[in-house]
């Protein structure tokens, strides 16, 4: 295979016919399409991109407690938003 053609570990238009079988059969009776999902991460898995690395520091419980901090930030960020797009009060206070 040519080096310089990037193609992704996942392709839908590309799976081999037992994948594509196989995807006829998948549960999706949530509306959730788990290879869809999987699919938009599947690169960053590959070449190992990952949005925590617990091998970045020394010991299991700096590990935990840099994870605590990185899911706290997400969650105050998650807050600030949606208090910044929600509807202030009307005329009654409500």
């Amino acid at each position: 295979m040519d080096d310089s053609i990037k193609r992704p570990a996942y392709d839908p238009n590309n799976l081999s016919p037992l994948d594509e079988e196989g995807r006829k059969h998948d549960d999706t009776s949530e509306g959730i399409d788990w290879d869809e999902i999987i699919a938009t991460t599947q690169d960053d898995w590959v070449a190992r991109r990952f949005a925590f690395n617990s091998d970045d520091y020394p010991d299991h419980e700096t590990a935990m407690a840099a994870l605590n901090q990185l899911l706290d930030s997400i969650l105050e960020g998650v807050l600030r938003r949606v208090a910044a797009s929600a509807p202030g009060p009307d005329a009654t206070g409500h």
